[in-house]
């Protein structure tokens, strides 16, 4: 489990490096705009930059999923900039650096997309019955306790449940679909609670120190798949 826990706080790092190096590159090419040709209007928009930079780190920090707004929206504003620089303005110097944003904001958004920080979730699907989850046995210790999995991705799942679990705990966790059942292991990597009176919600790390745990994994994506088949396949057959 110590291999999981370093790689889970390297990762980490990576993200607040890859952080610092976004609004860095960002900041250096409204800079070069500057100097380039000086307007108001890009004092304004350096202003911005910098003070956005502050709540947009908050949205990782406490995982909102306004994160995903956010960074949509600069990713626009970022191929916007890339397409003038190069060939509107032909400032290709100022265009390199906003492509080099664009790099780094798209490999820290496929970072976060684990399940561990910002896990899928069906807010559209009113009706409990048909959201994408799968009914889970959770054992902590000699506790067992009922659950659901939520996602699954990226070798990583989500776990809903109400009962607590400490943040680096192994845990044992069994599907049974039909009469195909999955045992796995894997540690509590992160820790939420949405709503009060909702499930906390846990980002697990899967642990293959062996063949047959990547096997085991293999299966309960199987069953993961057939069981969101099932319910689509239940929810239209009533319309």
């Amino acid at each position: 489990m110590e291999s999981i826990e370093h790689n889970f706080k390297s990762e980490t790092k990576t993200i607040k490096f890859l952080l610092k190096a976004l609004f860095f590159f960002i900041h250096l090419a409204i800079m070069t705009e500057i100097v380039a040709e000086p307007k108001f209007r890009l004092g304004v928009k350096l202003a911005f930059f910098l003070y956005f930079s502050t709540p947009y780190y908050k949205t990782i920090k406490h995982r909102y999923y306004t994160y995903w707004t956010f960074s949509t929206i600069l990713f626009f504003y970022i191929l916007f900039k890339i397409n003038e620089q190069f060939f509107v303005v032909h400032h290709s110097h100022i265009g390199i650096l906003y492509l080099i944003s664009c790099l780094i904001l798209i490999l820290k958004m496929y970072i976060l997309s684990s399940p561990i920080y910002y896990p899928r979730v069906s807010w559209w699907e009113y009706d409990f019955r048909y959201r994408d989850d799968l009914r889970i046995k959770v054992k902590s210790f000699e506790s067992e306790y009922d659950a659901r999995l939520t996602d699954l991705r990226r070798f990583a799942g989500c776990v809903a449940l109400f009962e607590e679990v400490k943040l680096g705990d192994e845990i044992i966790i069994h599907a049974k679909v039909d009469d195909i059942s999955v045992s796995l292991r894997g540690q509590v990597m992160s820790k939420r609670r949405d709503l009060i009176g909702r499930p906390l919600i846990y980002g697990v790390m899967f642990k293959f120190d062996s063949r047959s745990n990547k096997k085991r994994y293999i299966q309960l994506v199987r069953l993961w798949k057939k069981e969101k088949h099932s319910k689509r396949k239940l929810k239209f057959a009533h319309v």
